[in-house]
């Protein structure tokens, strides 16, 4: 038995020698505390390469990152896709871990608990020992992690480049951010504990939450948007999608409302048996959503790859060749760096070695026509 042992845990030892640790919790002195979180880092990491990053904020709950990462699914979004996720932890009090978000939710509002700044302090270690693309930083959280969430977008406003919020409400007022962010939401118009058109909540708060119209209403206001709650997609049967648009920065605001689920992330698996939407996946469309934006303010007209008529261009993200495939002749391409700065221009992209830029997002300029591309 003892030999059995003994080759099990070498196993385990040369497996995590040969292919990396993707799961590393830690902790950082913030405070007088020692706050948690939990590092997710890609299948394949690699220190040469610059990734986004997302932080994904977890309910009130007694557990902490365990319960986001399971409903959510987000690590496993993070090996196919390529970036790095990480699940800081809110306080531990009595049992019961919450956040901070203004006006939501004890006991870490009333020991008035300051996770903004924790978070902000989590940034600068994670900058110093991850590999990070720090132009591509995103927030997403469930229920009062998605109150932090708008939270942080309202006062780090310029450390974040977009925000994902899960059957959340903003909490915080007044909503003041020093530039307009995106912004993506889920919710379900089934869900009882953050109701979609406002009301006290039926869950272990007591909250009253405004109607999600009323938010948004002043959100686009605040971001001078001059379409507001277009109608993307209806039907009663599955969902709503809703967008805000022609806002300052170039910010976007979308919402997708299911008929079904719950207090739930939908897509994603059920805690404490809520039922959970299957008409859209949060984690899918928010990473969509997220590769649109930098923490600087998008250029305006540009389109994705897939919107080119009768072009391909590969990969997506490059490495160090950019290949092209197109029925029509281009006479000039020019590639910009995420702040507008050409970094190359000419003919024949084909024939041009980019080892030498650095990760991160870049823009293509083919005659008229420009378009995103990520080099990893």
């Amino acid at each position: 038995m003892k030999k059995i042992t003994l080759q099990i845990s070498l196993l385990i030892i040369v497996s995590n020698f040969a292919f990396g640790q993707t799961n590393v919790y830690d902790s950082i002195s913030f405070g007088g505390r020692w706050r948690t979180y939990m590092t997710h880092l890609p299948t394949g990491y690699n220190t040469s390469k610059k990734y986004p990053l997302i932080l994904a904020f977890h309910g009130g709950s007694p557990l902490g990152y365990q319960s986001i990462q399971y409903q959510s699914r987000l690590s496993e979004k993070s090996d196919s896709a390529g970036f790095i996720v990480v699940y800081p932890e809110g306080v531990k009090i009595a049992g019961y871990r919450t956040w901070n978000a203004g006006g939501c939710c004890s006991p870490s509002t009333t020991l008035n608990i300051d996770d903004v700044g924790f978070v902000n302090s989590l940034l600068n270690t994670l900058y110093k020992n991850r590999a990070i693309d720090t132009t591509r930083v995103y927030t997403t959280g469930f229920s009062n992690g998605a109150f932090l969430s708008y939270k942080l977008a309202n006062q780090l406003t310029n450390r974040f480049a977009a925000i994902a919020i899960v059957e959340g409400d903003f909490v915080s007022y007044p909503w003041q951010p020093s530039k307009a962010i995106p912004i993506i939401s889920f919710h379900s118009y089934q869900d009882q504990n953050i109701k979609y058109y406002g009301g006290v909540t039926t869950g272990t708060t007591g909250t009253y939450f405004p109607p999600q119209d009323s938010m948004f209403t002043i959100i686009s206001s605040n971001y001078s948007c001059t379409v507001k709650k277009e109608i993307l997609f209806h039907d009663v049967n599955k969902y709503d999608h809703f967008r805000f648009s022609n806002c300052s920065c170039n910010a976007i605001i979308e919402q997708y409302i299911s008929y079904d689920g719950e207090h739930s992330w939908a897509g994603g698996l059920s805690l404490s048996g809520l039922t959970v939407s299957n008409q859209f996946s949060a984690t899918y469309l928010m990473w969509k959503f997220f590769q649109n934006y930098t923490t600087d303010c998008v250029h305006t007209n540009i389109i994705g790859i897939s919107d080119i008529p009768n072009c391909k261009i590969y990969p997506n993200p490059f490495t160090n060749k950019i290949k092209l495939e197109s029925q029509n002749t281009i006479d000039k391409f020019m590639l910009l760096n995420s702040i507008g700065q050409i970094v190359w221009s000419g003919k024949q992209i084909e024939n041009q070695d980019f080892s030498y830029l650095s990760s991160g997002l870049y823009f293509l300029k083919m005659d008229n026509t420009t378009t995103k591309i990520f080099k990893n």
